[in-house]
Order: structure tokens, then C-alpha cells, then sequence
């Protein structure tokens, strides 16, 4: 029997399609799990890693849950920090000055569970003590900044 070798190809499509791909399952009612790409939710997830989302459908958020938004034509996967009139602010647990506000409009999905690449144990991300971690992070931003021009 003839094996497929097509099976381990990896395929490059824009972020617009696969966007719009994960915007049309949660819009069936299910949910996604997509892999994380970049630095910007570090120390909590890496790159590489994958969460799992569900569509968000005009609920009340909590602050410190993790949100899949379209800022600017771009999509960002970061921390809800704030509300600023009817703005939410986001911030990757990364970063130490940037910051995006969306309207509601511009939310895709909340994330539930973070699976690390490592295949550690799956974590919820919106359990109150993960939530609070990650705004207690946020909240260290000027410390974090301080301490990183002092190594440089």
C-alpha cells in the first residue's frame, strides 16, 4: 500500500482566510482550538502553543480573560485589562507598553483552554486565579520595564 506523503505538508494561507475559516466554524457554534504565533502572551503562553475558543456573543466580560479581537485589520489574541468608554482595552502579557482598543464589534471569541506545544497539562485561562495572575502581570508593567532597561 502506497503511502500519502501529502499528509505531513504544511500549507501557508493568508491570516485573512484562516480568519475567516475560524470565524465561520464558531459561527456554527463550535469551537476552535488555533496555535498561538508570536511572543506577545509570554510568560503565560509561548508560541507555538494552542487554545481553544468560543465565540463570544455579547456577554459580559470579566476582566484578565484572554480575547481573539481584529484591531486595525489584524488579529490579536490578549488580555482584556481595562474598559475605557466603550472601548476594551487588550494587552499581550508580553508587552510593556503596547496596548489595542476594540469595540465589541471587533471581539471574535474568548479562549478557554491553553494547551501547551511542551504537552504539559491543559490549563483553563478563564478560571478567576489564572485571570488574576495575568492582570497581576499586567499591573507589573512599569516594574517589568524598569528591571529590562537595567539587564540591557
Amino acid at each position: 500500500m502506497a503511502e500519502n506523503t501529502n499528509d505531513s505538508k504544511t500549507r501557508v494561507i493568508s491570516n485573512e482566510d484562516y480568519f475567516a475559516e475560524v470565524q465561520r466554524i464558531l459561527n456554527e457554534g463550535k469551537e476552535v482550538r488555533i496555535r498561538v504565533k508570536g511572543k506577545s502572551m509570554r510568560p503565560f503562553i509561548q508560541d507555538g502553543d494552542t487554545v481553544l475558543l468560543r465565540a463570544y456573543q455579547g456577554e459580559p466580560l470579566v476582566l484578565g480573560c484572554n480575547i481573539l479581537a481584529k484591531d486595525n485589520d489584524k488579529f490579536v489574541f490578549h488580555r482584556l485589562v481595562g474598559k475605557k468608554k466603550n472601548q476594551y482595552v487588550l494587552a499581550g502579557d508580553g508587552n510593556l507598553l503596547l496596548r489595542e482598543y476594540v469595540g465589541a464589534k471587533d471581539i471574535i471569541a474568548i479562549g478557554y483552554m491553553h494547551y501547551p506545544q511542551t504537552g504539559g497539562e491543559a490549563v483553563d485561562i478563564n478560571r478567576k486565579w489564572t485571570r488574576l495572575r495575568g492582570l497581576g502581570w499586567y499591573h507589573l508593567r512599569l516594574l517589568r520595564r524598569i528591571v529590562a532597561k537595567l539587564k540591557r
